[in-house]
This record gives structure tokens, C-alpha cells and sequence, in this order.
């Protein structure tokens, strides 16, 4: 099943393409939570009854396309968007194209177009824009809906699903695939260093040993050229933060703090003196997973949706590697550091905009929540199976077994992702998002220079930080 064109060609075959790009409509009421049913006027005396009247259509539009693939998800997916129009007939959904805007751009283009006669409903690859737009009053708070139509679903998601979803005690998202950061490694470069080949990292001592030790002349025991995706994760295994958020929303920097400086001396002893990269390491994604197939890397920073097209791309099977998360089991005692290591779990995110009439506030919530319903997610694995699919899937429900929802992985790849699930949490500071290009940028700083004076970069980047973005916010919260 390695052959992309055979899967393409199926997906020609099935019909299926991308609808048109967003157009404009109508500016809309504000939103209500529930739709008020109008009042009924009151039935003279004696007057004949009415038959009851055609449930009137409505009309949603909703940007969820996926991308055409070799593995299956976009096929389904539109097999799933027939299945809706069949079963809820009186609900029109025209699904638009994502605009043709790179993903650092995405966020804002979303931003205006949650308004009067934007679309409906997107999905967003990461749940972190739902908080945002949430806390902008541009998500539609789904409680009541979810009442309606989603309430044995949610009781039944793992509990950091049900907190990714929720904001100052609201739903504002329908989550989907739960992800989580980790590594896929080489069992044949782990048994060329002396372990064993199915070797898994239980703490982050035992995962510093393991990196140094694939850290060669011939390859390099972690990907260091996308090092920054995982940097939140070694980060919290070391009982470290970026920053914490106060109960009262403002917010502290812990740039210089021991946990963080300790984790950027551990990149740099790993990647100096033997550097077998380029000089630039902030690559492009491709390049390194051409350098990961090519012998180049022992290991691959990845999540769990990439592993649907990474046998389909890679020489790899699943057989030939071991896949872990960050952190690496129940590791993380802080000592005297901010807390105990948690997992930062991210999902797919379902966020309706509130600027819908009631009724397509309604139509395009029961669309959100019957699309990622527990029983569309196990129909989604049987579909893959039947059709000789590889797929993973980190199921968000606490009682659907991530082998249950995926195919053609085997089964010791699971209990990594339902122990890390398990203890999963979310990151502590979700508004300090537009700060954390400073200390990005500070890191990337430390990491391309062997003689970098670590704590002095990071004590300048702390105070950028604080002059141009964290004094203006505290003043908006009136904390100044």
C-alpha cells in the first residue's frame, strides 16, 4: 500500500474535490445560545387545524476540507459529508475551500472572517486558536448544544480533551483527533548503540542516555532541525516553564529559571562538537524527514496524524521503529521547579462562529458534534481496514482504544499514547501565545551558536519580552 498514485487514483475515481473558495453573504444577527422559538399567536375559536408546516432548510457553510491524500482521511471524511446530507435532509452544508493564505497567516485571515456572513464553522488543526477566539467573544459558546446533541460523547472524552474544549467554564470546541509530540527512533541504529530494539524512554534521564547515545559520528540522536516543536516538551519534563498565567490572567516569565537554561545546555552538548547537520536547523519539515529516511537522524519529531502518510512517503514500515511521546512517562517531579511535568496535548478543533441566525447556529453545532462522534470515529477505523489503509488516530474517548480507531500500526504503538492521554494536561499560559516568539527566537539564537552565553540571550529576551508585549497586555487587564 506504499503506492501514492493507486490511492490518488482513487480518490479521482470517487469524485471528490475540493468545493469552491469562501463567498460573502448577509451580515447576520448576533448570536444566541439556544434559538427562542418564536411565540405562537394565539387559534380563534373553532378555526380549523393546520397541517404542520415544512421544517424550513437551512443553510450552513463550513471550511473542514482535508487535503487529497494517499492514506484515506479526506476520503472518509466526504463519505462522511454525504452520510449527513442523507440523514439530516432539512440541513444544507456547502463546504468551502481553506483560503489560499500559509498557516502563520491562517489565524488572522480567521479572525475577520469570524463575523457577520463569514462562515459557519472551521476546523483548525490546532485547539489553540479556539481559546483565543474565545476570549475575543468570536466562538460560539456550545454548552447547550452539546446538551443536545453530544452529551454521552463528552462524558466519555479523556479530561484533558474535555479542558482543551472548555474556556472560562464553557465549550467552545468540538475536538477531534487528540495529538500529542513524540518521537518515532530507529530500532536499528537503538540496537547499533546497545540497546534493545524495542527500548522506550521511561523518564528524562533515561531519555537525555538514549539521545547522547545515538548522538554519532554518522547520524544524530535528535532532530534537532525542528528541535523548537518539542522544546515545551523537554521543558516540562525538566518541571520548567515558559511562563504561568495567575488566576487574575496575568502573566509571568520564567526565561531565566534554572529548568529552561538546563534544557538548552542539554540541545547544545547533544549537537556540539559532532554536528552531523547543516548549518541552518531550522529546516524545512520535508528536508528532514528526507534526512530521517536517509540514515541521517535516528529519530523523528512527530505527532500521531503524520503516521498516516509517513509509511506512504518512507521506505519505513511499521515495524522498523518505536514510537514514544514527550514527555516520557510519569517523569515529571519539579523539586524546586514551577510544577510537576505535564503533557501538552493539542486536538483538531471544530469552532463555530457566533455570528450565525439561531438556526444555523443550531444546524451548524449538530453538524460539528455528529461529525466527531464517538461512532463516526469507529466507523472511521473499520473504513481504513476494509480498504487496506494505514492510519493512526489518537481516539479523544477514554473508552475507544487508539488500535480500535487505526490500521495497520502495530499494537505496541498504542499504550504510549492512552498512558500519556491518561495524565495529559494543558499549557498553563494559553494567552501568552503572542509572546512566545521572543523566547523562540532566543532559543534558536542559543542553539545555532556553539559559544552562546545561555542565561545572558535568554535574560535579553525577557526583558524584549516584557517592554514590547507583556507591560502593554497587564495594562489592557488593568494589572499595570
Amino acid at each position: 500500500m506504499k503506492s501514492n498514485l493507486s490511492r490518488r487514483s482513487f480518490l479521482r475515481l470517487a469524485g471528490l474535490s475540493a468545493v469552491a473558495a469562501l463567498s460573502a453573504c448577509a451580515p447576520k444577527a448576533l448570536p444566541t445560545a439556544v434559538p427562542e422559538k418564536p411565540a405562537e399567536p394565539a387559534k380563534a375559536e373553532g378555526a380549523p387545524t393546520a397541517a404542520p408546516a415544512a421544517k424550513a432548510k437551512v443553510k450552513i457553510q463550513v471550511c473542514d476540507l482535508v487535503a487529497e491524500d494517499a492514506t484515506g482521511p479526506g476520503v472518509f471524511t466526504r463519505i462522511k459529508y454525504q452520510q449527513f446530507a442523507e440523514l439530516f435532509p432539512e440541513i444544507e452544508v456547502e463546504h468551502v475551500a481553506y483560503p489560499d493564505v500559509t498557516f502563520e497567516k491562517r489565524k488572522e485571515y480567521w479572525l475577520t472572517a469570524y463575523s457577520p456572513g463569514g462562515p459557519n464553522a472551521v476546523m483548525f488543526d490546532t485547539n489553540k486558536w479556539c481559546w483565543e477566539f474565545a476570549s475575543l467573544k468570536k466562538a460560539l459558546i456550545l454548552d447547550d448544544y452539546v446538551s443536545l446533541y453530544y452529551q454521552e460523547d463528552w462524558d466519555s472524552l479523556v479530561p484533558v480533551a474535555q479542558r482543551l474544549s472548555t474556556y472560562d467554564g464553557h465549550i467552545v470546541q468540538i475536538p477531534g483527533m487528540i495529538e500529542v509530540h513524540g518521537l518515532v527512533v530507529r530500532r536499528d541504529y537503538l540496537q547499533e548503540v546497545g540497546y534493545a530494539e524495542d527500548f522506550t524512554p521511561a523518564n528524562w534521564p533515561e531519555f537525555l542516555a538514549m539521545i547522547k547515545a545515538l548522538t554519532t559520528d554518522k547520524y544524530y540522536g535528535f532532530q534537532w532541525k525542528t528541535y523548537m516543536r518539542a522544546m515545551s516538551e523537554f521543558l516540562h519534563m525538566n518541571g520548567g516553564d515558559f511562563a504561568t498565567e495567575n488566576p487574575d490572567k496575568t502573566i509571568e516569565l520564567h526565561y531565566t529559571r534554572k529548568e529552561l537554561v538546563e534544557v538548552l545546555e542539554m540541545l547544545k552538548s547533544c549537537i556540539y562538537p559532532n554536528r552531523y547537520i547543516q548549518a541552518n536547523t531550522l529546516q524545512e519539515f520535508m528536508q528532514n524527514l528526507n534526512a530521517f529516511q536517509q540514515g541521517q537522524s535516528a529519530t523523528f519529531n512527530m505527532m500521531p496524524s503524520w503516521v498516516n502518510w509517513l509509511f506512504g512517503v518512507t521506505e519505513f514500515g511499521p515495524d522498523d521503529l518505536n514510537y514514544f511521546c514527550y514527555p516520557i512517562g510519569t517523569s515529571g517531579e519539579a523539586k524546586n521547579g514551577l510544577r510537576p511535568a505535564y503533557v501538552d496535548c493539542g486536538s483538531h478543533s471544530w469552532v463555530a462562529n457566533p455570528y450565525g441566525t439561531p438556526e444555523q447556529n443550531d444546524a451548524v453545532a449538530h453538524y460539528l458534534c455528529w461529525m466527531n462522534s464517538k461512532e463516526n470515529i469507529k466507523k472511521q477505523g473499520v473504513w481504513w481496514r476494509e480498504n487496506e489503509l494505514k492510519g493512526a488516530y489518537a481516539s479523544p474517548f477514554k473508552d475507544v482504544p487508539w488500535t480500535d480507531v487505526s490500521a495497520g500500526i502495530p499494537d505496541w504503538w498504542a499504550p504510549p499514547v492512552e498512558k500519556i492521554l491518561a495524565l495529559g494536561d494543558i499549557d498553563p499560559a494559553p494567552d501568552y501565545a503572542p509572546g512566545r516568539s521572543y523566547v523562540d527566537a532566543a532559543c534558536a539564537e542559543i542553539i545555532n551558536d556553539e559559544n552562546s552565553d545561555v542565561r545572558a540571550i535568554l535574560q535579553a529576551a525577557e526583558d524584549k519580552t516584557r517592554r514590547e508585549f507583556l507591560d502593554e497586555y497587564h495594562k489592557k487587564l488593568g494589572k499595570a
